[in-house]
């Protein structure tokens, strides 16, 4: 069986105000470590690979 090797990293940074309410902040927490809101983001990934063709054989992978 093929293995895959890492060839390029990506990073989104999600940023707050520093003066956010802390009710404000703890929904966004618990949106972050939502199962779908994450299974959204690996989507949206994967959509973007998917509409160049030379990326054809790579996998997404979302990892924390």
């Amino acid at each position: 069986m093929a293995r895959n090797l890492l060839i390029e990293e990506f990073h989104v940074s999600i940023l707050v105000p520093e003066d956010l309410p802390a009710a404000e902040g703890d929904a966004i927490h618990r949106t972050l470590d939502n199962a779908g809101f994450r299974a959204a983001l690996r989507r949206a990934a994967e959509q973007a690979v998917r509409r160049f063709p030379s990326l054809d054989k790579v996998r997404v992978r979302l990892s924390r």
